[in-house]
């Protein structure tokens, strides 16, 4: 029943259209692991931002300084190869109380492991779709494909998406958004590592560096009781134009 839900409403989002997936809102570099066919998992990502560059309200989105943001994300294994995901996005800051920002639908496909490529690959595929005043375009289209390779305990994965607004009012230039995660195994579900993420601008020419985002993260995992598993971390921005400070958490419950 589950599967047969994730399948019709990830259709029903894929066939709208129309489609900037709500920036901030959820720090995840995406690697090949997912989910068995018939199983699923429940993620609550959920940030805080101490120091933001975004001091006010802006056509592009909500201010950043001092606010919380949270994903829920909902996903299915469809095969042994494809998943399906559905997140709920929301925004919450002194003043402006707590908001519906949106919703995404992401399909991700993987190639088996039992193949025995040497790298990890994959692809997701993701729409989006942010309310008036939350994103510069009402609807987005990302597509990030997936490239990883363990050696030992070390772990790099390396996601170079590309996202485009599309409707009618919304901008169609293709944007590079680059992120990638390094990452070492303590033992078991526990790791520290090393987190990136940027926007770079339009493929066909950079912004200036001062008007780009990049942000690093420091980042632990662990297995917390009833099998739930977490993860911490604490991101420095590192152009002007990106949130100074952010703090973020994600909860994580297989079923």
């Amino acid at each position: 029943m589950l599967t047969r839900t994730i399948i019709g409403v990830t259709a029903l989002f894929l066939t709208a259209t129309q489609v900037q997936a709500q920036q901030g809102y959820e720090f995840e570099v995406y690697n090949i692991e997912i989910s068995a066919p018939g199983k699923g998992e429940l993620e609550l990502h959920a940030n805080f931002v101490p120091s933001g560059s975004q001091l006010f309200d802006d056509a592009e989105g909500r201010a950043t300084h001092r606010a919380f943001r949270s994903a829920l994300e909902l996903s299915t294994g469809l095969t042994s190869w494809l998943e399906g995901s559905l997140y709920a996005v929301g925004y919450a800051r002194a003043g402006a109380g707590v908001q519906y920002v949106g919703s995404r639908a992401r399909i991700t496909a993987v190639l088996p492991r039992a193949w025995s490529f040497p790298f990890d690959l994959g692809v997701s595929q993701e729409v989006g779709y942010a309310r008036a005043g939350f994103a510069e375009n009402r609807w987005a289209y990302e597509i990030t494909p997936i490239v990883g390779k363990d050696v030992g305990r070390l772990q790099l994965v390396i996601n170079p998406a590309f996202e485009r607004g599309v409707g009618a009012h919304s901008g169609h230039e293709w944007e590079f958004e680059p992120r990638a995660a390094l990452g070492y195994t303590l033992g078991g579900e526990e790791s520290l590592g090393l987190e990136y993420y940027s926007v770079l601008g339009p493929v066909d020419g950079f912004d200036a560096r001062s008007h780009q985002r990049h942000q690093l993260f420091a980042v632990g995992k662990t297995e917390l009781p009833s099998g739930v598993e977490g993860s911490f971390g604490i991101g420095r921005g590192l152009t002007s134009n990106s949130d100074r400070w952010v703090i973020t958490t994600r909860l994580e419950l297989k079923f």
